[in-house]
């Protein structure tokens, strides 16, 4: 009796394995909500305790990479102790060991190892500073710690000092944060807004203080916080902190099922003793997609809250649609009701902190008609074979099988803020396998299968090259002669003109050619170094043919664009030493209607505008599509290049607004006032600040400075160069300087090691910047020669005039006059 019990219970219990399996497939196999993953990721986290805050979770890098670069966070340090907490880590990560760099991110100042300790149950580590730091200068600090004999790195800047607010800003901001989340709080929100008068916010993806408080607050979706992260610190001075919060939510749909979303919050905070003052404030929210949200009645489906600046990419008259979401790459096929998530490193769990870290992006390169897609995965690799790694994916998805393939990944040193507009600018795969590809200024091309690759084009500037979508690529070889390259063919034609002209590169549409033409004499020469290339005549060529030619005498396109099927010529008059625009005409080539899916928003009361993908008329979508998996194949080998040195980087200007890299600048002065508008900085390439908003105090002097007079009036340029080399400590003599081939700025640059900087056209108030951190500058007066300003006030500046040695107090505004008239020629250097 009891064994026929049990033969009964074991065929139940087969029979309820068979019900199950059957069961899964059916809710998980054809309707499977998500990829089959690469490899979970394995690199712990490492974040700081500081006055009392957990702040700046630091995410572990593996292989080489170029430090100077991170700017994710700056951690205050107070008493010379840094405390950090480990997590997600193996038992025998034991000891974490520290490195402090000076201001060029290599002189190592000092190091030490510190144990890890149990407190709570968390592994945490008082790292004491042995060295002595300036107070407040920036210096950048390593991390490291072995875990499976393999070494991981983590990255902050710091800065000494014992006035920061860090724990009031913090709390100010999470007060905010939390008022906005919670109804009943619109007093307390509405009194920081900068809300103008009939302004009306009718999307949720982005607000700031010139938002509706409805919007600040979410209107009425009522999210609830699924996870939140530790408060990442921007910038800090004495009053001011930049602070970044972010973190998950969820909002319930109408039909019961959660929306998932992740958002950022930024806080520009100014401490004062009786309040606080919010300078600026920004939140951009993206909605996590769900596959099954459809609007039959327009014919489209959702996507959620979220910009509407995504790649798209549609075929067969929008029957096949491959996107990218919130860092996740999805591919729609109409006929057969699929929707794939063909890449992500999210997992099911949106809330992981290490597989939502934003520091990659995918970009589509190419979709044929059948729905193979080649993509790209570049950044920081969240997890897989390549975790912790700094670099570039190259992926083939196809179609037939949901099969994705890695065919090579390319380690790279520049971090993924300075890759993002790079590989934007051009990146194609050939059917052959060769990978082409924009990267700090140089054009690569990789043979996937061999490894091998090489350099086309180095040291170029944007106006030098250009590589579409559709593989065709076209560069300088000099003034005078351009190449034009179909990457699918490898056909190849050489364009010259004479050699009193110039050709400049504009654009591709589809495969046909638009490039410039002007006169040599007529090129501008700008202060910061760049040039202005005024074009006579705009050609179109297709079949080594010219098919069109605009232009007018005398009249010059200064400027030009290419946006799919539409040419922006902006025409400009001669006026002095430059150009005036006059206007700007659009030409319409080969604009022809075609079916295909879009993006669009459409509107409700709770969540406001929400993006969709919309369908041409004859896709009917009625059916929610089935939620099918992919299968990924990572390659094991890494295809390691030699990368090009790209010189011009150095002198360019780095803007950071909103807690990131919003822009990089050849002209200062344009790099300054984007800088004004968002509340942010402005460094170099080696991350050292060139200016800063609100920072300057109302006087402030150089240090260190000697009196170093001209051996001859014509060569004060070599006296102030002298001067602010020797107040930081550069031995040099003058006669090496003299000896120096090229212009001011080129000695300059080359005295101070690519740490010269071209203040030229920037205002006095902006120029007092540097003086307020130390450093002098020079500046050339109407008579041609060079004096050294070295101090400053509100009304007077002092400065060295190495002519007769002598020193000089002036009227501010009567000196700056003066230096307006003699073309408002500027140079430093960084420290």
């Amino acid at each position: 009796m009891k064994q026929s019990k049990v033969i009964q219970i074991s065929v139940f219990g087969i029979l309820f394995l068979i019900s199950l399996f059957i069961w899964n497939y059916m809710l998980v196999g054809r309707n499977n909500k998500g990829v089959t993953e690469t490899s979970q990721a394995i690199i712990p986290l490492l974040t700081v305790s500081a006055d009392g805050k957990n702040i700046n979770q630091l995410h572990g890098y593996q292989g080489s990479v170029d430090a100077s670069l991170i700017r994710d966070s700056i951690t205050p340090i107070y008493e010379n102790e840094v405390k950090v907490m480990l997590t997600y880590a193996k038992s025998d990560v034991s000891v974490v060991s520290y490195k402090i760099y000076d201001t060029d991110n290599k002189t190592i100042l000092g190091n030490g190892d510190t144990a890890f300790h149990k407190v709570k149950g968390k592994k945490t580590a008082n790292i004491k500073i042995k060295e002595r730091l300036e107070n407040g200068k920036t210096y950048l600090m390593e991390l490291s710690v072995k875990q499976n004999d393999k070494t991981i790195r983590y990255f902050t800047r710091v800065i000494y000092g014992t006035s920061f607010h860090l724990k009031e800003c913090l709390d100010f901001a999470q007060k905010f944060h939390d008022a906005a989340l919670t109804e009943g709080n619109t007093e307390f929100i509405s009194q920081y807004l900068e809300t103008a008068e009939g302004t009306t916010s009718n999307n949720l993806a982005n607000v700031d203080l010139k938002s509706t408080q409805e919007a600040v607050s979410y209107a009425t979706l009522k999210p609830q916080v699924e996870s939140v992260y530790p408060a990442t610190v921007k910038e800090i001075s004495e009053n001011v902190t930049s602070l970044e919060m972010r973190y998950i939510l969820s909002a319930e749909n109408t039909d019961g099922t959660k929306q998932y979303y992740q958002a950022t919050e930024y806080f520009r905070v100014r401490y004062a003793k009786d309040r606080m003052y919010l300078l600026n404030y920004e939140r951009n929210m993206e909605a996590y997609m769900r596959y099954d949200t459809i609007d039959r009645s327009n014919n489209r489906i959702l996507l959620g809250i979220g910009s509407s600046q995504k790649q798209l990419i549609s075929k067969n008259g929008g029957k096949k649609a491959a996107f990218v979401v919130q860092d996740e790459l999805w591919y729609y096929d109409y006929q057969k009701s699929n929707m794939y998530k063909v890449f992500s490193f999210e997992g099911e769990d949106y809330r992981d902190s290490r597989n939502n870290y934003q520091k990659h992006a995918i970009q589509i390169m190419k979709m044929k008609n059948n729905g193979d897609i080649a993509f790209l995965v570049y950044g920081y690799m969240n997890r897989g074979k390549h975790e912790g790694e700094n670099g570039i994916s190259v992926y083939q998805y196809t179609a037939s099988d949901q099969k994705i393939e890695e065919l090579g990944f390319i380690p790279t040193q520049i971090q993924y803020d300075m890759m993002k507009n790079d590989i934007k600018k051009g990146a194609f795969l050939s059917g052959s396998e060769q990978f082409y590809f924009y990267l700090d200024g140089a054009v690569y091309q990789v043979d996937l299968d061999s490894g091998k690759s090489k350099i086309l084009a180095k040291n170029i500037t944007d106006d030098m090259t250009v590589i579409s979508e559709n593989g065709m690529l076209a560069l300088n070889q000099s003034k005078n002669k351009m190449k034009v390259v179909d990457l699918s063919t490898q056909k190849t034609e050489v364009i010259t003109c004479k050699d009193d002209q110039v050709l400049r590169p504009i654009g591709f549409i589809e495969k046909d050619f638009i490039y410039g033409v002007g006169n040599k004499k007529e090129v501008v020469r700008n202060k910061d170094g760049s040039y202005m290339y005024p074009l006579t005549n705009v050609y179109i060529r297709n079949n080594k043919k010219i098919v069109k030619e605009y232009g007018e005498d005398g009249t010059y396109i200064t400027n030009t664009s290419v946006d799919g099927t539409t040419i922006a010529l902006t025409h400009s008059k001669k006026s002095g030493n430059g150009y005036k625009k006059i206007n700007v005409s659009y030409i319409r080539y080969k604009d022809k209607q075609e079916s295909k899916a879009v993006l669009e928003y459409g509107y409700t009361g709770t969540r406001l505008n929400q993006l969709y993908l919309a369908f041409p008329d004859d896709v009917y979508i009625q059916t929610r599509p089935n939620y099918l998996s992919t299968n990924v194949e990572e390659q094991e080998d890494e295809i390691k290049i030699k990368f090009a040195v790209n010189d011009n980087k150095y002198r360019d200007a780095f803007v950071y607004t909103g807690g990131k890299l919003s822009g990089i600048y050849s002209n200062l002065k344009e790099a300054i006032k984007v800088a004004k508008q968002g509340g942010g900085v402005v460094v170099n390439y080696h991350q050292m600040y060139l200016w800063e908003k609100g920072v300057a105090q109302n006087y402030g002097k150089g240090s260190n400075i000697p009196m170093i007079k001209a051996e001859n009036k014509d060569e004060t340029d070599i006296a102030c160069i002298l001067m602010m080399a020797r107040s930081e400590g550069i031995k040099i003599s003058y006669d090496k300087i003299k000896k120096m081939s090229g212009s001011t700025y080129d000695k300059l640059f080359k005295v101070f090691n690519k740490r010269a900087v071209n203040y030229s056209d920037c205002s006095i108030d902006d120029l007092v910047y540097a003086i307020s951190k130390g450093r002098s500058f020079m500046a050339q007066r109407k008579n041609g020669t060079y004096v050294l300003v070295m101090s400053y006030n509100q009304t007077d500046l002092r400065y060295y005039d190495p002519t007769n040695g002598k020193s000089v107090k002036a009227n501010r505004k009567k000196l700056e006059s003066e230096f307006k008239q003699a073309g408002s020629v500027y140079y430093g250097y960084a420290n």
